[in-house]
Formats: structure tokens, C-alpha cells, sequence
């Protein structure tokens, strides 16, 4: 049953409709796929080289097998907000005379073969045939491959497991990603040696092959808790008493008391809350608040206007993520709201105060890098305050233009609805000009007059909101009958 399963899988995949898309679009893709794992072999065979170039003093080979913590760690949590689980696939199979046991090792075992898993291989194997097996031999590198091997399974296992639970626990999920993130950060420091200690693990393995097993125990342990949590959340009445609970928990009924912005704001954070795409996207940003970690270098050599990217990235990224797909997150009831008596204006100003919101809710944590650097009590507020008076505009007037209709249902994996032109020119804005508006005055007055530049410009910004509001409404209004066309389900 489960080959048959797999068999109808593949079918489902061939006939899909994007290859059904012109010949030079999917060329092009696939083109684009082969250089991404061209340029992952080549970086693979050529690791040893680079790490001795980089530290002539370290051995290749302990280099990475201390820094496997780190890529497991990463590649766990790019897993989790990227990797998607097909459980749409057994649906149709749900009122069908087929075991249920059977559907769910189907689901388990067809998750193995994804992009995700691919990528170590195409990492690995290259370093472990040029450096590994020569050097240990031949059973301590199959040991060495095996226990990455049986690492990959774990994570693809474990990311999916706590997917499944953000939809019961969330708050848990939150904080079992935290304390990696914690466990990531504190190694870095030097405050604790788990990287040792997984590099000791690793070389327990080498040395003792059959070790190579304990991967493989701790993967198959998440598959048997993932089966199991499956064969409970099936049933569409398993979230009932949850799903009552946490309709009044993330109601957000506060900001009625904003009024009819207010009311508008709360429909679009339940909108982002119910469904997939947009919730996935914002929850990306917790990645991004630990980016200016990697900036630290320019700072210490006193380049702080390469520095300011990191922030205007780390602050801005839901800003922009969020904010390309403005008016798109609509489009599955877009005429409803053109129909109804909705005031235009009230709607762009509610879609404001939510960027404009998003912006201060991320900001808020970075002041704790002041405890790094008292510099950056000056620096996150005057990109919160840019972000907040001036490329909120550039985000919202270019919003205008993306007219392509997305499903926000869908996951983000792969999902290329709503990608156009648009994207890369709000991109563009967005990163240069805080950067040109720093580099310009610094060069006249220092790196406090550049700061002051920005945190003046987005106050300007903020106080004259209503003269650029109007100006995007007027904008918003002669393409909302374009954009009503084109969110329509052909």
C-alpha cells in the first residue's frame, strides 16, 4: 500500500501544473537549481582549501566537525519556518478504505525526499572523500558520513514535529526555538563549549563506528512522536477545545478602541494569524534580529556605515517581507471590500500603523545590543524612526503595483505566487537610502550628525503622515480596479 502511495506521489508531482508553465520559465529554474547544487559541490570539494587559506593552524577536518553544531542548529531552524509538511496529500485518501497507519508512514517517509535533505549530501560528501577518508580511512568515514546522514533525518523529523505542535502549543515552540537560539549564542561567546562537546561526540563516532547508530535511534524517536501526534491531530474535532480557546486569546479586540483603523488592523492580524504564508513570513524575522551579530567585525574597525545595512535588514526585514504582498493578502476577498462601504483612506492608514507597528515591535528587543555597545542605543532608534517615516512610504506606494494573486493558505516553501518585478524595486529604496542619507552627512559632520540625519528624516516623515497618506491614496485609488482584476481566480 505505502509503494502505491508513493507511486500516486510521484504521479501527483509530474502532473503537476507549474510544469505546466512556458518551456523557457521552467529552462530557467531548473537552470537555476543546477548552479545552486553546482556551486554547493564545488564549495564542498574546496572547503579544506578555503579553511587552510582562512586557519593555517587548524585542521580542516576538526574545524568542521566542531562547527557541525552550528549547521544542524541553523539548518534546524530554516527547516521549521521554510520546510513544509505535505498532510494535504492524504486527504482525499481520509473517506477511502486505506489504513490510516499506512497513510501516515507514507507521509514520514515521502518527507525524506525533499531539497532540504539533498543539500548536506551535496555539502559533505565532496569534504568527506577529499579529506575525511583519506585521512581516518575508510570505516571511519562511513561513520563520519552516516552520523550526518542520521543528523539530517533527525532535523527533517524534529522540524516538522515542531511545526505540528506551533499549532497547539505555540508559546513552547517559541521557547524550544529560543533556547537554541540561546544555546547557538552562548557557545559563540564562550560562555559554554557545546561545540566541543558535539566535536567530541563526533569523534566518539569516528572512533567507534557502530556509535554511528545513536543519529539513527534519536531520528527514529522523533518519527514515532511525529506518527503519533499525526494519528491524534487527524481528526478534525482534536482542535476544537484548542481552537475556541485560542480564537478569544488572539482576538486582538484592543484595537477596537482605535476605531475604524483600529478595527482594520485587527482584521488584518487575524488574517495574518489564520493563515499560513503571512504568519510563516513574520516569524521569519526572529532569524533576522541576531544578523547584526555578523556586522560586529565592522564595527570594532570602525565602519559603521557598513554596519548601518545590518540594522536597517534586522529592523526593517518584516517591514518589507510583510509589506510586499500589502494589498495581495487580500485578494481572495479584495471585491468583497471594494463592494462594501470601507473607507479607502482609513484602509491605508490602517495598513501604516501596521508596518509602522511592526517596525517598533522588533526594534524594541535590538536595544538590548546596547548592552554590547551603548552605540547602538543611538543606532536602532534612528533606523526605527527612517523605517517608520520614510520607507514605510516607499513600501506602501510600490505595494500598489504588485498585482499578482496569492493564496495565503499555501506555505511559503517554493511558493512563488505574488513574486514579480515590484519586489526587487522596493528593495532597492529601502537599503540605499538610509545608507546614502548616513554616508552624506557623516562625511560633513561625523557618524552622530549621519544618525541624527536619519532619526530627523523619519520624524519628518512621521509628523507629515497624513499629506504622504493622501498621496498613496490617490495612488492606491487608480490601481484598485487593476488590482481587483488581477486578484481575480481565473
Amino acid at each position: 500500500m505505502i509503494k502505491d502511495l508513493l507511486l500516486h506521489g510521484w504521479k501527483a508531482q509530474v502532473r503537476a501544473p507549474y510544469w505546466q508553465r512556458s518551456l523557457a520559465v521552467n529552462i530557467l529554474f531548473g537552470l537555476l537549481v543546477a548552479y545552486m547544487m553546482l556551486n554547493l559541490l564545488v564549495l564542498g570539494f574546496f572547503l579544506d582549501v578555503i579553511l587552510e587559506e582562512a586557519m593555517p593552524d587548524a585542521d580542516p577536518y576538526s574545524t568542521v566537525s566542531g562547527a557541525l553544531l552550528y549547521v544542524f542548529l541553523a539548518d534546524l531552524i530554516f527547516r521549521f519556518f521554510l520546510q513544509s509538511f505535505p498532510m494535504m496529500d492524504v486527504y482525499p485518501y481520509l473517506l477511502l478504505p486505506v489504513r490510516k497507519e499506512h497513510l501516515f508512514h507514507y507521509l514520514l517517509l515521502k518527507s525524506v525526499f525533499n531539497v532540504f535533505n539533498l543539500l548536506p549530501f551535496l555539502f559533505f560528501v565532496p569534504f568527506a572523500g577529499k579529506v575525511v577518508f583519506p585521512e581516518l580511512g575508510a570505516s571511519a568515514g562511513w561513520a563520519w558520513l552516516m552520523a550526518i546522514i542520521g543528523l539530517t533525518l533527525f532535523n527533517n523529523y524534529a522540524a516538522f514535529y515542531l511545526k505540528r505542535q506551533f499549532n497547539v502549543r505555540p508559546l513552547a515552540v517559541f521557547l524550544a526555538l529560543g533556547l537554541i537560539f540561546l544555546l547557538g549564542a552562548a557557545d559563540w561567546q564562550g560562555l559554554i563549549n557545546a561545540s566541543e562537546v558535539f566535536r567530541a561526540a563526533i569523534e566518539a563516532v569516528v572512533y567507534s563506528p557502530y556509535l554511528a547508530a545513536l543519529p539513527f535511534i534519536l531520528a527514529s524517536g522523533v518519527y514515532l512522536a511525529l506518527y503519533r501526534a499525526m494519528h491524534y491531530y487527524t481528526y478534525l474535532d482534536a482542535f476544537s477545545s484548542r481552537g475556541e480557546a485560542a480564537g478569544t486569546t488572539h482576538d486582538f479586540a484592543f484595537l477596537k478602541r482605535l476605531g475604524s483603523v483600529g478595527a482594520y488592523m485587527q482584521l488584518e492580524l487575524r488574517q495574518i494569524w489564520r493563515n499560513k504564508r503571512p504568519r510563516i513570513q513574520l516569524l521569519m524575522s526572529v532569524i533576522l534580529l541576531f544578523y547584526p551579530l555578523l556586522g560586529l567585525d565592522y564595527l570594532e574597525e570602525g565602519r559603521y556605515g557598513f554596519m548601518l545595512f545590518f540594522w536597517v535588514l534586522s529592523i526593517g526585514f518584516p517591514m518589507v517581507n510583510y509589506g510586499q504582498y500589502l494589498f495581495a493578502w487580500e485578494s481572495p476577498y479584495f471585491d468583497f471590500l471594494m463592494a462594501r462601504n470601507v473607507s479607502l483612506r482609513e484602509f491605508i492608514e490602517a495598513k501604516y500603523y501596521l508596518l509602522a507597528g511592526f517596525n517598533g515591535i522588533v526594534a524594541a528587543p535590538c536595544l538590548l545590543y546596547g548592552l554590547i555597545d551603548p552605540l547602538f542605543l543611538f543606532v536602532v532608534p534612528a533606523v526605527a524612526l527612517f523605517n517608520a517615516g520614510v520607507n514605510v512610504y516607499f513600501v506602501l506606494y510600490i505595494a500598489t503595483y504588485n498585482s499578482r494573486r496569492i493564496d495565503p493558505t499555501k506555505g511559503d516553501y517554493l511558493n512563488w505566487e505574488g513574486v514579480g518585478a515590484s519586489q526587487f524595486l522596493m528593495i532597492i529604496p529601502f537599503f540605499l537610502l538610509p545608507i546614502f542619507f548616513y554616508h552624506l552627512f557623516s562625511f560633513f559632520g561625523g557618524m552622530y550628525a549621519g544618525l541624527g540625519s536619519l532619526a530627523a528624516a523619519g520624524l519628518l516623515g512621521i509628523v507629515s503622515r497624513r499629506f504622504v497618506l493622501a498621496l498613496i491614496f490617490r495612488q492606491f485609488a487608480t490601481r484598485k480596479h487593476v488590482l481587483a482584476s488581477n486578484f481575480k481566480k481565473k
